[in-house]
């Protein structure tokens, strides 16, 4: 007796990183519910293909949540999006989700995480593989930075002394050394170094504000 599939998901890979994309789509085409395509090129030969699942690195995930970039391939319309990338920080994630990604697994998880997640959002849910989901688990319950101890840290950072950043926000030494310590403490930090790591790991500040201001 034979068996057929239902309905098998229309998977396409745009991985940045070629040897990547290949052992995507072989391991995905070892999954008889999925129907897999390379990049946009096969994708696009015909108007009636709709794809339910992209596969992509971060920034491809991130120009498909544009409307005007999805318009642009009718095959797209309705797909959704998971992300599979090395960006591991909540900021990256939570500007993910915010986009309207629904997928966000880590290339260092297994390879059964990533069919799982693939699954899951075909199916018409989100998914965050696990690490990435306690992660974030874990900063729902950290208290959240305020703009000016963003600022404060930003120039802790660079190495800047309590004088040169009360210097350079215009106010006392002694409120910087407050906004120190309340960061220290919502990070769990002991001391100015700790709590520099923590934020680069945590994405808190992003790279292109750690240039030494004038």
């Amino acid at each position: 007796m034979n068996h057929t599939i239902a309905h098998r998901s229309s998977i396409l890979v745009m991985h940045h990183f070629p040897l990547l994309c290949v052992g995507l789509v072989a391991a995905l085409r070892q999954q008889v519910a999925f129907e897999v395509f390379v990049d946009d090129i096969d994708a696009m030969r015909s108007e009636e293909t709709r794809i339910d699942v992209v596969i992509a690195d971060y920034d491809h995930a991130m120009r498909l949540t544009v409307p005007a970039v999805r318009g642009m391939h009718r095959s797209l319309a309705t797909a959704r999006i998971l992300t599979l990338t090395s960006h591991d920080c909540e900021t990256y994630v939570r500007r993910a989700i915010e986009a309207g990604i629904h997928g966000y697994v880590l290339q260092g998880c297994s390879l059964s995480e990533f069919i799982e997640g693939v699954r899951t959002v075909a199916g018409g849910m989100r998914y965050l593989c696990q690490s990435v989901a306690q992660r974030m688990a874990d900063s729902l319950t950290q208290a959240s930075l305020t703009s000016r101890e963003i600022e404060v840290l930003k120039l802790v950072m660079i190495g800047e002394s309590n004088k040169a950043i009360a210097r350079h926000l215009q106010i006392e030494v002694g409120t910087v050394k407050s906004h120190v310590s309340a960061i220290m403490n919502k990070l769990g930090a002991t001391s100015r170094t700790h709590a520099v790591g923590i934020a680069a790991r945590r994405g808190l500040v992003h790279e292109h504000v750690l240039a030494k201001p004038v």
